[in-house]
């Protein structure tokens, strides 16, 4: 009989986002129990926001806590929250925790399944991005998905939020030519829809906005690699996992997602955070180093041209972050960059 099945979220002072996602959730089709991880990386004010929110007059949680929650060494403090509106008897926790320091998306991916590895069983985790909001079957199409085709680790359909019969991807998979990540089918129409196994020739990884994970597979393959911090994560993850299973892909399985929310990565270069360019730069080259020695000079060589892009449209804001970036993939340069995040603020809510 398997166990409740893990739902993480990693959160940086976006609580209303936050929010809106766990909402959605809370309309899922549930056949599985559930259970909610959020790991807030934003500090302490924004861990207060996020449970303020959430237990708030249009919070998704019921506004009592309960003191005992799922930890970890990597946790100050946690709460225990429950969703509003559910059958006591199929009461979904949501637990909350204040992250030591901001882990990056890996990391606070880790900081949840590292304490969840050693508890009962569960057949597989759940990942969502904060700016997501799954439709009712997402979660109940994934895990059977999974389960009839033997894959561990599925993608679900991404759309825009005002466009429902557009896919915003299907998963990922990487351009060596290009030295880029593909999104998957990206601005094609949903009533296209080839065979599952046709497209998961196609795929890498599923795209981290919404992956579902077998626990059999994060045992083979270990944990989310937490060196690149935030971008190429779950493509590495991925793609490791592809190298030793099957990935796949469920097209009934539905998101909204809005992206960029977080970390500022906008729908062209121009309107891009130097964050987001610096580590987007750095971590290609990291990501090609792992996986793809041979092609380093090549996507560096494509960074190049990118770089020059930046200049023809005068985004010269983003030329320093872009080379700094992929000297510092070069020089082998992991983790947190607090020397670009110092000057990287975001307000409260997580929305330049």
């Amino acid at each position: 009989m398997y166990g409740e099945i893990p739902v993480i979220i990693v959160s940086f002072r976006n609580s209303r986002d936050v929010n809106d996602c766990i909402a959605a959730v809370a309309k899922l089709t549930r056949e599985r129990k559930l259970a909610l991880f959020i790991c807030e990386n934003g500090g302490a004010d924004a861990f207060n926001d996020l449970v303020a929110v959430l237990t708030g007059p249009d919070g998704a949680c019921d506004p009592r806590s309960v003191p005992v929650a799922l930890t970890g060494p990597r946790f100050v403090r946690t709460a225990r929250l429950q969703l509003r509106n559910v059958d006591p008897l199929k009461a979904v926790w949501v637990h909350v925790g204040e992250a030591r320091e901001n882990l990056g998306y890996a990391g606070g991916v880790n900081a949840y399944l590292e304490p969840l590895l050693a508890t009962s069983e569960w057949p597989g985790v759940w990942i969502l991005n904060p700016d997501t909001e799954p439709e009712p079957g997402a979660l109940k199409e994934l895990v059977e998905h999974s389960e009839k085709h033997n894959r561990d680790m599925v993608s679900s359909r991404q759309r825009p939020r005002d466009e429902p019969d557009i896919i915003l991807g299907r998963g990922l998979a990487w351009r060596k030519w290009r030295a880029a990540t593909r999104s998957v089918d990206s601005g094609v129409a949903a009533t296209s829809c080839p065979p599952a196994s046709e497209i998961e020739c196609r795929l890498d990884s599923p795209s981290g906005a919404s992956m579902y994970v077998t626990r059999s597979c994060i045992e083979r393959v270990g944990l989310m690699d937490e060196r690149y911090f935030l971008y190429f994560e779950d493509l590495d993850w991925g793609l490791r996992a592809k190298r030793q299973g099957k990935i796949g892909y469920a097209h009934s399985s539905v998101v909204v997602h809005d992206g960029g929310t977080t970390i500022g990565g906008g729908p062209s270069r121009r309107g891009n955070s130097a964050l987001a360019v610096y580590l987007e730069f750095r971590n290609r080259v990291l990501f090609t180093r792992n996986h793809f020695p041979k092609w380093v000079a090549w996507t560096v060589l494509m960074e190049i041209v990118e770089i020059m892009e930046y200049a023809r449209i005068g985004s010269f804001h983003n030329i320093s972050a872009a080379f700094r970036g992929a000297a510092a993939g070069l020089m082998g340069r992991t983790g947190r960059p607090d020397h670009i995040m110092r000057s990287h603020r975001l307000p409260q809510n997580g929305r330049l």
